[in-house]
C-alpha cells in the first residue's frame, strides 16, 4: 500500500503534496510520542535491534547480538518484531512488538540502537543514546539515497533524517563507505571492519549446511539458490527461469543431483507461496528467516540485482546473474556497476543461462573476482560482529 501511494503521488503533484503533508504530520506525532516517553529513564544496559522494519530476526544486527551474547550475557537485548512468535530468536533476546507505542518505548529507554534499515522519520534520540546503522547491503549494485534516478522527497527526507542522527556506521569496503558519504550525506564515525552478517563465511560451514539441508530435506543434494531482488511495481514476470532446464545444465557441467531453493525478497513475501508450482526439487525458501545460512549452504547462487551476490562470493563461490529487464530496471533504480562489468556471467534469457553455465571458466572467474575485491577495497575479515559488539558493550558499560 505504501509503495502504491508513492507511485500515485509521483504522477500527481497535488496528491503528492497531500501525501507529503501527511508524512510530516505522522512524523510530528511520532516525535511527540518520543517526548512523552522521556518520563521513563534510559536503561544503561539495554540494546534494541531491528531489521526490515520488524519483518525478520536477521541481517547484520542479528550477528552483532550473537557476539554480544557470547561476550557479555548480562546485556539486556531486545528485538523489535511484527510477529512476536518468531522461533528463530534466541531465548535470551527479549522480543518486543514492533507496534508504534511498544517501539517508541523500547527505543526511548535503550542505551544503544542497532538497525540495518532507516527508522521512521520523526524519532528522537536522547542525550547519551547511541544509534548504530549497519545498512542492509554490501558494496551494493542498486543505487540508494540521492544517487537514485528519481528519488521521492519522502525517501530522501527519511534517509537524511536517519543518517544525520547516526553515531556509527559499519562498512565492508571503501566503495561502501563512499556510498554512505555521498548518497546519504553521512558525516559521522565509520568503521570499515566488514559486514557482521558476512562473518559467517569465515566460520565452520558444515553446521549451517547440515541445518539447511535437513530443514528442506535435501541431504545428499547440491543446492542452487535463486534469490532475485524486488521490482518497484512488485512484478514477478521477470523471474522466469526454467528451473528444470537449469538443474539439467548444472548437473551436466558440475555433476551431482541439484535442487533449487527460491528465496524472493521480503517485499515479495506474500507472493512467494503462489509464485510457481513447487516440487521436491524446486522449493520455496522465502520463509526461511536467515538468508546468510542459505548462502553458506548453497553451492551456486543465481540473482539479478541483489547485493547478496557480493556477500555470497566473499569466499570465492560461483554466482550467475539472470536479468531479462536490465534496461527497464536501470530506468527504475539504476546501478553503481554495469552488470556486464562484474565477474558474474550474465544471462538475459534461458538459452543464455544454459550457455553461460556450459562455458563457465572457474580460473577466469577467480581472477576477475580478486580484481573486483581490489577495486572496491574489500575489508571482510570475519571479525566485524566482534568489533561492533565490543563498541556496544563499551557504551553500555559507560566507557
Amino acid at each position: 500500500m505504501k509503495n502504491l501511494i508513492k507511485k500515485i503521488a509521483g504522477k500527481n503533484k497535488f496528491f503528492s503534496k497531500l501525501v507529503y503533508i501527511g508524512f510530516r504530520i505522522c512524523s510530528l506525532l511520532f516525535s511527540l510520542l518520543f517526548l512523552l516517553m522521556r518520563v521513563f529513564p534510559i536503561k544503561q544496559n539495554k540494546v534494541v535491534g531491528s531489521n526490515m522494519k520488524g519483518k525478520r530476526y536477521g541481517d547484520n544486527p542479528k550477528y552483532v547480538f550473537d557476539s554480544i551474547m557470547k561476550k557479555d550475557p548480562s546485556v539486556d537485548l531486545v528485538w523489535l518484531l511484527n510477529d512476536t512468535n518468531n522461533e528463530d530468536v534466541p531465548s535470551n533476546v527479549r522480543i518486543a512488538k514492533n507496534s508504534i507505542l511498544s517501539q517508541v518505548y523500547e527505543l526511548a529507554t535503550a542505551k544503544v540502537w542497532i538497525d540495518s534499515n532507516a527508522k521512521q522519520h520523526g524519532f528522537l534520540k536522547r542525550k547519551g543514546q547511541t544509534y548504530i546503522q549497519t545498512w542492509h547491503g554490501s558494496y551494493g549494485l542498486k543505487k540508494v539515497g540521492k544517487d537514485l534516478p528519481n528519488p521521492s522527497r519522502i525517501d530522501l527526507d527519511n534517509v537524511f533524517y536517519n543518517f544525520n542522527r547516526v553515531d556509527l556506521t559499519v562498512s565492508n569496503s571503501k566503495r561502501t563507505s563512499e556510498i554512505f558519504r555521498t548518497a546519504f550525506d553521512y558525516q559521522g564515525e565509520l568503521i570499515e571492519c566488514g559486514s557482521p552478517r558476512n562473518d559467517i563465511f569465515f566460520a565452520e560451514a558444515d553446521t549451517y549446511i547440515d541445518k539447511v539441508k535437513k530443514f528442506f530435506n535435501v541431504e545428499g543434494k547440491r543446492i542452487v539458490l535463486y534469490a532475485p531482488t524486488f521490482r518497484n511495481d512488485f512484478r514477478l514476470s521477470d523471474y522466469n527461469i526454467d528451473f528444470d532446464r537449469l538443474k539439467e545444465s548444472l548437473a551436466k557441467k558440475f555433476g551431482g543431483e541439484w535442487v533449487v531453493l527460491i528465496r524472493l525478497h521480503p517485499y515479495n513475501l506474500a507472493q512467494a507461496k503462489d509464485f510457481i508450482k513447487y516440487s521436491d526439487t524446486v522449493l520455496n525458501a522465502t520463509d526461511y528467516d536467515i538468508m546468510q545460512e542459505l548462502l553458506v549452504a548453497s553451492d551456486i547462487l543465481i540473482t539479478d540485482y541483489s547485493s547478496c551476490m557480493f556477500d555470497f562470493v566473499t569466499t570465492g563461490k560461483t554466482c550467475f546473474l539472470y536479468a531479462d529487464d536490465i534496461d527497464k530496471y536501470k530506468k527504475e533504480r539504476d546501478c553503481y556497476f554495469e552488470l556486464e562489468d562484474l565477474p558474474f556471467p550474465l544471462a538475459r534469457n534461458n538459452d543464455e543461462l544454459n550457455s553461460i553455465i556450459e562455458l563457465y571458466d572457474q580460473e577466469k572467474y577467480s581472477v576477475d573476482l580478486k580484481a573486483l575485491f581490489k577495486q572496491v577495497g574489500l575489508s571482510e575479515s570475519g571479525c566485524a560482529s566482534d568489533q561492533v559488539a565490543d563498541f556496544i558493550i563499551s557504551k553500555v558499560k559507560g566507557n
